[in-house]
């Protein structure tokens, strides 16, 4: 059996409310839409979160605000067990939010992030707790950090596995001059596109994005493609992977999940890439499957089961 991976989760941790539409979305208009929720997220908390519940040991390094909702972030995640000693509380600082407006079908119709305590995740803020840093066996961290900060991770990471969460088109750009550095990249098709400067809207495209990327120094490159699947290069050896079959709820936090499910996987079972795609496939559906951006009744036993529906095309 194998051990409880240890992973340090590095970025956003905030709070996300979603609302959906009533009607089809109009841009520069009033729409009218319902509540769903207001709850914790961020990619880095997210997908701290999902690690946890499937059994890794977590840490969440980051920055709230000394408000209420900073207090209580910091609390929900000590409460299921994450290591919050690397999420500061920053005076004169509020906690960041991030709105999600979903269309009637339940896909992102409109995303507005305000992230501007995140400027404050500087080298000189890390630079002191590198030693603690260094104590996880894995690094996952989101481009809600500033460029810099990403930059000097991956100069002082050592043989630590170094994996990029893109965030958004918007922050895709800050992994651009370190991407040789990184040693895994999962992307969806608008950020590889920010990332390589190649159109990707067909399977085909994918497959030259993520070879550019693995040219440029990327061991282990994913592009997900929404409802058309994701496209995997492992070392050299490309596939296609489809969708699993989905009751689609909310697609919020799906591609965090995949994330998640990838890396709890990747870290456990070291070397099986194609066992660790399966996973990430099974987190992305069942988070589908759900209003938000957690699966909190998960359990490995259902991950287990939705993975045996994966399936691999070599390319």
């Amino acid at each position: 059996m194998s051990l409880p991976a240890n992973i340090l989760c590095l970025g956003a941790a905030h709070f996300d409310r979603t609302m959906q539409c009533l009607n089809p979305f109009v841009p520069a208009a009033s729409n009218p839409v319902k509540t769903l929720h207001r709850k914790p997220g961020g990619v880095g908390r997210n997908i701290a979160v999902h690690l946890r519940l499937l059994g890794c040991n977590v840490g969440m390094a980051g920055a709230v605000g000394r408000d209420g909702d900073g207090g209580q972030i910091v609390q929900s995640l000590s409460e299921i067990g994450i290591d919050t000693r690397l999420l500061d509380r920053l005076p004169g600082q509020h906690t960041p939010g991030y709105t999600a407006i979903l269309n009637t079908e339940g896909d992102l119709a409109l995303g507005l992030m305000d992230a501007e305590t995140y400027d404050s995740l500087t080298i000189e803020h890390f630079q002191s707790r590198l030693g603690q840093l260094k104590k996880w066996d894995w690094w996952v961290a989101d481009a809600n950090l500033p460029v810099e900060t990403l930059a000097w991770l991956s100069r002082n990471k050592g043989a630590i596995p170094f994996c990029a969460a893109t965030v958004s088109p918007f922050k895709a750009d800050r992994w651009k001059e370190i991407i040789g550095d990184v040693d895994l990249l999962i992307a969806n098709r608008i950020e590889s596109e920010i990332l390589t400067g190649q159109n990707v809207g067909s399977q085909e495209d994918a497959v030259k994005a993520a070879g550019i990327l693995h040219h440029k120094g990327t061991p282990q490159v994913i592009i997900t493609l929404g409802a058309q699947g994701v496209v995997t290069l492992n070392r050299g050896d490309v596939a296609f992977w489809a969708p699993l079959p989905t009751r689609l709820v909310d697609a919020n936090g799906a591609g965090d999940a995949f994330f998640a499910g990838f890396t709890a996987a990747a870290a456990s079972k070291p070397g099986d890439f194609d066992y660790a795609v399966s996973r990430g496939l099974a987190m992305a559906s069942l988070t589908a499957e759900t209003h938000g951006t957690t699966v909190w009744d998960l359990n490995v036993q259902t991950v287990e089961e939705r993975a045996k529906q994966a399936v691999k095309q070599a390319l």
